[in-house]
C-alpha cells in the first residue's frame, strides 16, 4: 500500500499500521496544499479497506466520492443528505464503505451540520476521508470528530524526477512549491503567467492595463470552479515569486536561486515582499467576497507601481 506514491512516509507508516491492526479511525482529515497526493492516498487506502484495486476503486459500488458542485463550487446540502442515507445502507459488495469528501472546506455550515451527526454516531463499517487545503475553513465541530493528518510538500527533486519520467521540463518543479499537481498543471496548460509578466515590463496606461487584466481573467476561467480558484491562486503566487526573484537579483543571487530565471530584471524598483504579501492577502480576501479577479489584479499593480 502506497508504494507508488511520493513522500509523506510517516503518514504511510501510520495508515499501514492502523489498517493492518483494524484500528483505523472512522473519520480522517487529510490536510495539505493542493496537488501533493492527498486524493491518491485516500483512494489507495479506500482500495485496501474495500479489498479491491486502485484501478477499480473509482467504480466500486461501496466507494462514494463527493466533489463541490455548480458555479459556487460548494457542497450542496442535498448531496450531503444523500450521502447520509447511503451511510445507513448495507455495503453492496465489500465488507465496508468508504466516503471521500474532496475540498471539505467547501461545505457551508448547513451542509457541515448535516454531516456532523453522522460523524458523531458512525457505523462500524464506514470510513470517512475528508480532504482539504484549508482546514481552518472547516467547522470546529467537524474537525473535532476527525483524526487530522497533515501532508507535507514534496521534495523538489522528487517532483523533477516525476516530470522527467512523464516527458515534461524539470524547470516546473521549482514553481510547484512542493505540489506535483501544480507542477503538472504548469507543464501541461498554456502559460497564464507570461501575459501577466509582460505587463510588469511594458507598464501600459491604465485603460490598456484594465483591458489586458480582463483578458487574463478570461484565461483563468474554468468550468470547474475549484480549478478556476486554483488558477487564480497560482497566478497570485507567481506574482509573489516574480517579485521575490527581483529582490534576489538585486542581492546578487544567481539564476539557480530564481523561480523564473528566464524573466529579465525589472526596469524599476519593486515593493518589499512584506508590502506585496499584504496586497496579495487583501486580494484573496476581496476574491472571497466575489470581487472580480481583474479588479484585484489592478490593485496589485497599483502596489507594484508605487
Amino acid at each position: 500500500m502506497f508504494e507508488s506514491l511520493l513522500g509523506n512516509e510517516p503518514i504511510k507508516a501510520y495508515l499501514r499500521k492502523a489498517a493492518a491492526q483494524n484500528r483505523l479511525p472512522h473519520a480522517l482529515l487529510f490536510a495539505g496544499i493542493d496537488g501533493i497526493g492527498k486524493s491518491l492516498f485516500a483512494k489507495t487506502l479506500a482500495a485496501t479497506l474495500l479489498h479491491t484495486t486502485d484501478h477499480r476503486i473509482g467504480h466500486h459500488p461501496d466507494f462514494h466520492s463527493l466533489v463541490p458542485e455548480g458555479k459556487s463550487g460548494l457542497h450542496a446540502i442535498e448531496t450531503l443528505r444523500t450521502l447520509i442515507d447511503d451511510v445507513h445502507a448495507a455495503p453492496f459488495e465489500a465488507p465496508a464503505k468508504v466516503f471521500l469528501i474532496q475540498d471539505a472546506d467547501r461545505m457551508q455550515p448547513a451542509a457541515a451540520n448535516a454531516l456532523l451527526k453522522t460523524l458523531e454516531e458512525p457505523n462500524p463499517d464506514t470510513t470517512f476521508i475528508l480532504l482539504t487545503s484549508a482546514p481552518t475553513d472547516i467547522l470546529p465541530t467537524i474537525l473535532s470528530r476527525c483524526i487530522r493528518l497533515t501532508f507535507q510538500p514534496l521534495a523538489e527533486q522528487d517532483i523533477a524526477a516525476l516530470l522527467r519520467q512523464q516527458g515534461h521540463p524539470e524547470k516546473f518543479a521549482r514553481l510547484a512549491q512542493g505540489s506535483i499537481g501544480r507542477a503538472l498543471d504548469h507543464a501541461t496548460r498554456p502559460s497564464l503567467e507570461e501575459p501577466l509578466f509582460r505587463l510588469f515590463y511594458e507598464r501600459p496606461s491604465y485603460p490598456e492595463l484594465s483591458i489586458a487584466l480582463e483578458k487574463i481573467e478570461e484565461l483563468s476561467e474554468d468550468e470547474d470552479p475549484v480549478r478556476q480558484n486554483r488558477n487564480v491562486d497560482s497566478l497570485l503566487s507567481a506574482i509573489f515569486m516574480w517579485c521575490r526573484d527581483q529582490h534576489a537579483r538585486s542581492s546578487g543571487l544567481g539564476e539557480s536561486h530564481l523561480f523564473f530565471p528566464d524573466q529579465p530584471p525589472a526596469s524599476s524598483p519593486v515593493p518589499s515582499l512584506e508590502t506585496l504579501s499584504k496586497a496579495l492577502a487583501e486580494a484573496r480576501l476581496a476574491l472571497s467576497r466575489n470581487m472580480k479577479f481583474s479588479v484585484c489584479l489592478m490593485r496589485i499593480f497599483d502596489c507594484l507601481r508605487q
